[in-house]
């Protein structure tokens, strides 16, 4: 046996009936000429909804108005359409970004440089939609942009020397900085306001741990070894806190990237250093088929950032 089921009812002609049904004086001419369309039109169109209902909307003797089941019938529609506008605004909203989610890697160095401003401008720009930030290390943070777990990161250029214009990911740098020296606080170099890294080279370091901070650890290298010496390696930690720490507890010097002063850690001093260094070069990371308008919206608020991060940093 065939089921029926009820025929969809036309939008258009919803809004006409509510809009006929809510004049004070229910005037097929009046209202035709308002919607800007012939009377005979708006006039078939009421009794097409009708029929599509199977009741009556309008008594039309000996002028229209609304029977009993027209009156329960405008307020359902009304509400009905209110809900379809809203169904509007949101697809909207979606569609330029301005709701919805966006997931994004983090890691220190750009917690302590522009991840406060970014937030901050993006918030004001798009309030509506929800930054989830994952504290993530470099192989975790590749792995869930390759699975779609996380639509971008924030990594070290070092870090992306695989990523080419065959790779799935597309990046961008976003900032550059020198490295610094971190010192224990009696260290006795640590009352000179500039330090060579060569005065350095038979002190024990602290690194960043080759597995987890593969490219800060190779700058690091790289730096020593062009100062003329491999540094003494006596402790890696992933994360700089943990860093500052072992510095702090006069176990060994430093390399980090300048971001690092921003951390106030108790018993550390920062220094330039006067020769020649690898430039820390912090870039944004995301799929090329991520075509996310809300991703869209976040690049662009990280690229405006970026360059008035710059310029701060230039004029200070």
């Amino acid at each position: 046996m065939n089921q029926e089921y009820p025929k969809p009812i036309n939008i258009e002609r919803l809004k006409r009936f509510v809009f006929l049904a809510e004049q004070e004086d229910i005037n097929l001419s009046h209202a035709a000429k308002k919607l800007h369309i012939p009377q005979p039109h708006l006039s078939r169109q009421i009794q097409q909804l009708e029929e599509e209902l199977g009741v009556e909307l309008f008594v039309r003797n000996p002028r229209l108005e609304l029977t009993p089941s027209g009156k329960v019938f405008l307020k359902k529609a009304q509400h009905l359409l209110g809900q379809v506008e809203q169904f509007q605004k949101l697809s909207q909203q979606a569609d330029k970004g301005e709701i919805g989610r966006l997931s994004v890697g983090v890691n220190t160095s750009i917690s302590n440089s522009l991840l406060p401003d970014i937030l901050c401008v993006f918030r004001q720009k798009f309030p509506q939609v929800d930054l989830v930030l994952q504290e993530l290390l470099y192989k975790d943070s590749r792995q869930r942009l390759q699975n779609r777990t996380l639509d971008i990161d924030f990594e070290n250029l070092y870090n992306l020397q695989d990523v080419d214009k065959h790779h799935v990911l597309r990046y961008e740098v976003v900032n550059k900085e020198p490295l610094v020296m971190v010192l224990p606080q009696q260290h006795p170099l640590a009352n000179n306001s500039q330090v060579q890294l060569a005065d350095f080279a038979n002190e024990p370091f602290i690194l960043p741990c080759r597995e987890t901070v593969p490219g800060l650890h190779k700058m690091t290298l790289i730096a020593c070894m062009e100062a003329g010496f491999h540094p003494n390696i006596v402790q890696e930690a992933a994360w700089m806190p943990t860093v500052l720490s072992l510095v702090a507890s006069e176990m060994g010097v430093a390399l980090l990237p300048a971001n690092a002063m921003n951390l106030q850690r108790t018993g550390v001093v920062y220094r330039e250093i006067t020769e020649k260094v690898p430039i820390f070069q912090m870039a944004m990371v995301w799929r090329k088929d991520n075509y996310s308008p809300i991703l869209l919206n976040f690049l662009n608020v990280v690229r405006y950032v970026s360059v008035n991060y710059i310029h701060k940093i230039n004029k200070a």
